[in-house]
């Protein structure tokens, strides 16, 4: 064959090859591309969606809704790739460190403290194992999909804009206005209700907009210098001082970067060597000195953040150091803190909070849920996006701009997760950050028109398996059902529940919350109990009050709450909370006074130093009228924190209940010894 015949085949089958591939794109194909690419865009909006009607109103619908769409574009995907072989996933080193801390998150679930939690979570966070594969795939169609520079750009001006509407309303709210029905709280964050979670969320992009900055064309520049402007403004005026700081911290990397590799003068690259060099010594010394007690860092970390988070810390260490390997699964936290629980928790010097269900801490937190292994893995995604793109900065195939910022804000987003966790809202943006540059791995391994043509050969088979397209649409009901209609309804009900002023429907409410899905059982077993307790203690002071017209009601959650017990033996909080409740229909049935102490025994042992269980233990001997056992437990609670006035109160109640006025004088001289400055209000007790 002569050179001009050779040349016209290849000009031929390049030509077969470009139609090939635009009649991929043509009828359901070209359908599955437009969903995924509007899906997308919705998806960017989950942060502004806030709604009374759910459970945690910032939380759930932001959750469910990220969930659906993901899973709607997921599926489109998969039936795109069936005929259109360009969009298939390619192996990239991002999506190998994903998949890598994705099994690590399974094997942790599976051999976990509580495998459903780890899996559902809760409807407060939201995070569990079936978050993170809604997060992976979307990951991976974005990474598969978007290739080029103009549909990214689209997406983070999606992004970008959401991220200033949500930065006025802050704006705003600070300001003393009401916009939208918020209005100025001590927790500000606008719509995603969490001033640092808000800090989170905007960092990501206050850096989206810094790329678009530096590398579009001037009114990009203009609204990105604005966006940054607004959003900037937001965090720093909404207190989200962790966020403030890693955004100027990675502002200052970002020039140090900018001196070593794009200035012309060697002075120049030596002072920013030593700039760089410098700043990490010295993010490293106030670290260090971060743990080490009565320091000055310590002593104003304490000052500016809540003072029960050193505490937990030290909990959650305690925990990781029992389970170091894969630690107590996802969502676990829980379990670790209660037996590990600090007395001084009730007090204002250890921030007065007494239920935590995460260290806010990303290094503790993932030691404790995934283990050493699985925090390896973390660090290898964070790892794998430097590679790949300070590989390509200096293979030349990538602008400085591009692989400074992209790595640094996610630098930024480590060092800020020190002192807080992540949302839906930050997850989103994380899994942005790591498609894009999943995609630019991608584009680098693109096929030759040859192998597309190759390809497009086999798809011609595929297209004869329809079967294929139906079967991925069976799974896709399915799946939208199970983990996003079921969860939806179950969150509604939940506050419908409560809004039922008749007790039989109630119940009925209650049955439909639990029996729609398991997403967050116990914790809503465990609200629906403390909302009847609550009911009981706003009304038993009322004559006309009859407990016992609540019987039904005491009988259903008493059963579910045995369930929680069952299903999740380490849960402290639902032996407390059915303890409670036994201890309460001990009104109506004393008999029941027996199942309270030993379920409350029981709680004893998971947290022995709470000084919750032995309160409500002295309630149940009460009860029975054995005040010396009451008096023990109520000492007890004493003896695990001296200086907490509620416990010295309760023994002095008991004392007078038992009759033993010698025992009164002398327990309110002991509590007036610690409380001076209640002596007034002590003394009462001695008449």
């Amino acid at each position: 064959m002569g050179r001009k015949s050779r040349e016209k085949k290849e000009r031929r089958l390049a030509q077969q090859s470009i139609s090939e591939k635009e009649i991929f794109l043509e009828g359901i194909p070209r359908l599955c591309f437009y969903i995924i690419r509007f899906g997308v865009y919705l998806a960017l909006f989950a942060p502004i969606l806030v709604s009374g009607k759910f459970f945690f109103p910032f939380v759930g619908p932001k959750s469910l809704y990220f969930m659906a769409l993901a899973e709607i574009i997921f599926f489109a995907w998969l039936i795109l790739i069936i005929f259109s072989p360009q969009y298939r996933p390619k192996i990239n080193l991002v999506l190998i460190a994903l998949l890598a801390f994705l099994i690590i998150l399974i094997i942790s679930t599976i051999f976990g403290a509580d495998p459903s939690r780890s899996f559902w979570s809760k409807y407060e966070r939201m995070t569990g194992l079936l978050m993170w594969f809604h997060l992976v795939v979307f990951f991976l169609v974005i990474s598969s999909v978007f290739k080029k520079p103009e549909e990214w750009l689209k997406i983070f001006l999606v992004s970008i804009s959401v991220a200033i509407i949500i930065s006025l309303i802050s704006l705003v709210v600070w300001a003393g206005g009401d916009i939208m029905g918020f209005k100025n709280s001590s927790r500000g964050g606008a719509t995603i209700g969490n001033s640092s979670f808000m800090g989170t969320y905007l960092l990501f992009n206050i850096f989206l907009a810094l790329w678009l900055f530096f590398n579009f064309s001037i009114g990009i520049k203009i609204f990105s210098g604005f966006a940054i402007f607004i959003m900037f403004l937001a965090t720093y005026l909404n207190d989200a001082r962790a966020a403030t700081l890693s955004i100027l911290g990675g502002f200052f990397l970002i020039f140090c970067l900018f001196l070593i590799f794009k200035s012309q003068r060697k002075y120049l690259k030596i002072s920013g060597l030593i700039l760089l060099g410098t700043s990490i010594f010295i993010f490293l010394i106030l670290f260090y000195l971060l743990f080490q007690s009565d320091s000055f860092v310590q002593k104003k970390f304490i000052q500016l953040a809540t003072k029960a988070r050193l505490v937990v810390w030290q909990a959650a260490w305690k925990s990781i150091l029992e389970k170091p390997w894969l630690g107590w699964g996802p969502e676990n936290f829980d379990f670790g803190f209660a037996k590990h629980f600090n007395p001084c928790m009730f007090l204002p010097e250890c921030g007065e909070e007494v239920w935590f269900d995460r260290a806010h801490n990303i290094v503790l937190d993932t030691l404790y849920s995934v283990g050493i292994i699985g925090f390896l893995a973390y660090l290898f995604i964070f790892i794998s996006v430097f590679y790949l793109t300070w590989r390509k900065y200096f293979k030349s195939s990538l602008d400085f701009w591009t692989a400074s910022i992209f790595s640094i804000s996610l630098i930024a987003y480590f060092v800020q997760n020190l002192t807080v966790f992540d949302m839906i809202n930050s997850y989103l943006m994380f899994f942005l950050f790591l498609g894009l540059v999943g995609s630019l791995e991608i584009q680098e391994k693109n096929k030759n028109a040859c192998e597309i043509k190759q390809n497009a050969i086999k798809e011609r088979r595929l297209k004869k398996k329809n079967w294929l397209v139906f079967l991925i649409l069976v799974l896709f009901f399915l799946s939208f059902y199970n983990f996003v209609i079921k969860p939806y309804q179950s969150d509604r009900y939940v506050i419908e529940a409560i809004q039922k002023k008749d007790m039989n429907e109630r119940i009925a409410f209650y049955k439909k919350t639990l029996e729609s899905s398991p997403l967050g059982k116990y914790q809503i077993r465990d609200f629906f109990a403390h909302n009847v307790l609550e009911q009981v203690q706003r009304q038993s002071a009322n004559s006309n009050f009859n407990i016992a017209g609540l019987k039904d009601e005491i009988d259903f959650l008493a059963g579910e709450l045995e369930k929680s017990i069952r299903e999740s033996p380490l849960e402290y909080r639902s032996f407390l909370t059915l303890g409670k409740i036994y201890t309460v229909y001990a009104l109506i049935d004393s008999s029941k006074l027996e199942r309270a102490r030993d379920v409350l025994e029981e709680a004893k042992k998971l947290s022995p130093n709470n000084q919750q269980t032995y309160w409500t233990l002295a309630q149940t001997k009460i009860y029975q009228k054995k005040f010396d056992e009451a008096m023990s437990l109520a000492e007890k609670s004493i003896e695990l924190e001296p200086r907490l006035l509620q416990s010295h109160v309760i023994a002095i109640k008991i004392a007078k209940m038992a009759g033993n006025q010698e025992i009164v004088n002398r327990k309110v001289e002991e509590a007036i010894k610690i409380f001076p400055e209640m002596e007034s209000e002590l003394k009462k007790f001695l008449h």
